[in-house]
């Protein structure tokens, strides 16, 4: 309900190389407390829990640790059951209870009504089904599993969760931005304790509408294919509008007969617009058919590459709107023919129409048509060709890693039943051993992230010598744990130093690897081997990790972002409980896949092996939204080329009729076939030249609205530019040829006697 007064609010820090800063609970407590902007206000952090029991095998499924107000935050109770009770804390010492989803509840309990009250194993621990959510509720990121979320006023260590409000009446996204600053600032000032650095202004806080948030990195390619197809809209009128041009001026003779019988003008007019209105009616219900199509065509995308793509439809909205635009591109494209018609010259009409088929003002309309369509045209293939570069670019550049052969999996230990590092390893180091085992696998690895998933665990690190001054920004960078032979099994290059070894684990000296980014920012002139780093409080002499190996950089978020700083930690030092599994091999990843499956049963039957891909299928998932955008937009581009060398056609084929009598008078007084060509072929040449000419005017103007969608090419990319000008060129030559080679035809007998 009210969806426009929900928003969204997190922090940042550029300074330390943040551009998204979560928050703890105990600065939620305070934001929830003190807020003037919001009505309610809610805290999320990302989990996933495993199910056990009622028959199925075990199922990882995604969900969100939430606080008591996050349902009647968003305004959304529950279809069936309640909401967690006061003392469902989500403490460890509170009973667990849980919410399901309709989705899961239909899917893995076949609607079981006696569900909601009932206990089922969760984690290994059992837990209470409290309610059920409606239909088609998956807030936050496709969430099936909703669990209390522990909020501790006093805890500022982890900064891992995401805000949620519903803004009071008259309230803006930049009032709550403002708001949650302020209380900020003030918090730092007087918990210096918490905040030891804090200064007045210091804080930085974003608050966005919850649909803009939730849309994300749509937003912009949506609004670029609307603007296409508003240009296809365009040039498909301009195409018609001329056609029917064409088609009212062969019917001079016809009209001017109405007229001298005692229709009005304003009648003709009304005719011609009405047969407009009645052709483009037909082809909208006609349209209409083709997009019940295309739509159930996208329905069938991946649900995680586009938000709530399944709840795509025809609606009555859509209908209502696009028979608006039938009625008005029908007035649009009969409006010249119209105008044209009610000025007829009835004398000349009624004893030359046989003869004429167009005259200097008709030519004028055409002419102006046919440039109006090549303009348009050179915008959408700029557009369409700054997208293909840019795709071209991100696809040929390196990922730091060989996603071929690979297949990654994921893996989480149950806790407390794995509560140590002792019971994690004794886990893990038997899987590796038995997947290493199966014939076909090079090489195997683990992982607490890998390359193209969701989290970005992140670490303030001090390099040695290099210990900020009170009031400076700490360098925030992100951590990955990882196994002995991850890096191989990734494919990812060692350029300097060693990989991580057995031997590398809580007895030894700390060790760690980082990439070249991180190498580069600590030590521009010189190598990172040998050097020391700990995180800033970290003061004890044995805190200190030497790095002993540099590796490639790699696009662990987005294939078409800049690479974050890495650094990389031993597994055999810590106890990970959740991790990827890491597969290089020649096996089939359905096999391969069967066979780890078979492996993690023999060592814990009610453990899942989820989120199963292979890298060739993440990096196709990442460029999913893009290469979706350069696919309709390159076929909006090439529709805007059809209908423009159409429309050029029918422009030369009208001068051509028009000028039959001229050209058998030339060809009787001397002229060649092929001078005859010539004149026809430049006509049509000048014409998409003056039309190319403007287009490329407006592409500076235009192109900056892609911008934001293009990696490693300029907005006015001159390549780019000079082929489109070709192809266009080329266009308009190929579309004047036939009307050519048919002026060449003109009988001169037939013209002088006629004369």
């Amino acid at each position: 309900p009210e969806p426009d007064r929900l928003v969204a609010a997190w922090g940042t820090a550029p300074q330390m190389g943040l551009p998204e800063v979560n928050v703890p609970t105990g600065l939620f407590e305070v934001f929830r407390t003190q807020t003037r902007t919001l009505a309610k206000l809610a805290a999320w952090g990302h989990t996933g829990v495993t199910l056990t029991g009622n028959g199925g095998d075990p199922e990882r499924v995604d969900g969100a640790s939430v606080s008591r107000d996050f349902f009647s935050a968003l305004g959304v109770a529950p279809w069936r059951g309640r909401v967690f009770a006061a003392e469902e804390t989500g403490a460890d010492n509170a009973p667990l209870a849980i919410m399901m989803s309709h989705a899961l509840w239909q899917r893995r309990y076949a609607g079981d009504t006696s569900l909601v009250g009932r206990t089922i194993q969760v984690d290994s621990r059992p837990a209470t089904v409290v309610g059920i959510m409606p239909p088609g509720f998956d807030y936050p990121n496709r969430a099936q599993i909703w669990t209390p979320l522990y909020v501790d006023p006093a805890a500022f260590n982890c900064w891992c969760y995401d805000l949620v409000g519903r803004m009071k009446p008259g309230i803006t996204a930049d009032d709550v931005a403002r708001d949650v600053m302020t209380i900020a600032d003030n918090f730092g000032l007087t918990r210096r304790d918490v905040f030891p650095d804090a200064k007045p202004g210091g804080s930085r806080f974003i608050a966005m509408p919850l649909s803009e948030r939730i849309a994300g990195d749509l937003q912009r390619p949506l609004l670029v294919l609307l603007g296409a197809v508003g240009l296809v809209l365009l040039i498909g009128c301009a195409n018609i509008a001329n056609l029917v041009l064409v088609r009212a001026t062969a019917r001079r003779q016809e009209l001017a007969m109405r007229c001298c019988l005692g229709a009005a003008p304003l009648r003709i007019a009304a005719q011609l617009l009405t047969e407009s209105i009645v052709l483009s009616t037909i082809g909208a219900v006609a349209g209409f058919g083709l997009a019940y199509w295309g739509i159930q065509a996208l329905r069938r995308l991946p649900p995680d590459q586009f938000p709530r793509i399944g709840e795509a439809a025809v609606d009555p909205i859509v209908l209502v709107f696009t028979a608006g635009i039938a009625v008005l591109t029908g007035v649009l494209c009969g409006l010249a023919p119209a105008l044209r018609a009610s000025r007829l010259q009835l004398h000349d009409a009624v004893r030359g129409g046989a003869r004429e088929t167009g005259g200097p003002g008709t030519r004028r309309w055409s002419n102006g048509f046919v440039v109006t369509q090549f303009a348009l045209s050179v915008v959408l293939l700029v557009s369409a060709g700054l997208l293909l570069r840019s795709y071209h670019q991100i696809t040929n550049r390196d990922f730091g890693f060989v996603p071929e052969h690979v297949l990654t999996g994921r893996i989480t230990l149950p806790y407390p039943r794995y509560d140590t590092s002792t019971t994690v390893w004794a886990f893990y180091n038997p899987l590796l051993d038995r997947v290493r085992a199966i014939p076909g696998v090079s090489e195997v690895g683990l992982a607490s992230r890998i390359p193209l998933t969701r989290g970005n665990p992140q670490n303030a690190v001090v390099a040695e010598g290099q210990e900020p001054r009170p009031g400076q920004p700490v360098r925030v960078v992100n951590v990955r744990i990882v196994t002995p032979g991850y890096f191989r099994a990734m494919g990812t290059e060692l350029l300097e130093g060693r990989d991580f070894l057995p031997s590398d684990n809580e007895r030894s000296p700390r060790v760690t690897v980082v990439d070249e980014a991180f190498a580069k920012h600590f030590w521009p002139k010189g190598s990172a081997i040998g050097k020391r780093v700990r995180g800033p409080s970290d003061t004890s002499a044995t805190r200190w990790r030497t790095i002993v190996g540099v590796v490639r950089n790699v696009k662990h978020n987005k294939l078409d972002e800049d690479t974050d700083i890495q650094l990389y930690e031993p597994f055999t030092r810590y106890a990970v409980w959740s991790n990827y599994l890491v597969v290089r091999s020649t096996v089939s990843p359905e096999e391969m896949t069967s066979r780890i499956r078979a492996e993690i049963k023999a060592l814990d039957p009610s453990l899942p092996f989820y989120e199963v891909r292979t890298m060739d299928e993440a990096v196709s998932k990442s460029l999913g939204v893009r290469r979706l955008t350069n696919l309709l937009l390159a076929g909006f581009a090439l529709t805007a080329l059809i209908l423009a060398s159409i429309g050029i056609y029918g422009v030369i084929s009208l001068s051509v009729s028009a000028r039959v009598r001229e050209f058998g008078v030339r060809m009787a007084l001397g002229a060649d076939s092929s001078s005859i060509r010539r004149m026809v072929l430049r006509y049509g040449l000048a014409l998409a030249a003056v039309g190319v000419a403007i287009g490329i005017a407006g592409s500076f103007y235009l192109t900056r609205f892609v911008q934001k969608l293009l990696f490693g090419v300029a907005p006015f990319d001159l390549p780019t530019i000079a082929s489109v000008a070709t192809v266009l060129a080329a266009t308009g030559l190929l579309a004047s040829y036939l009307p050519a080679r048919r002026a060449t035809r003109a009988d001169p007998v037939s013209a002088l006697r006629a004369e």
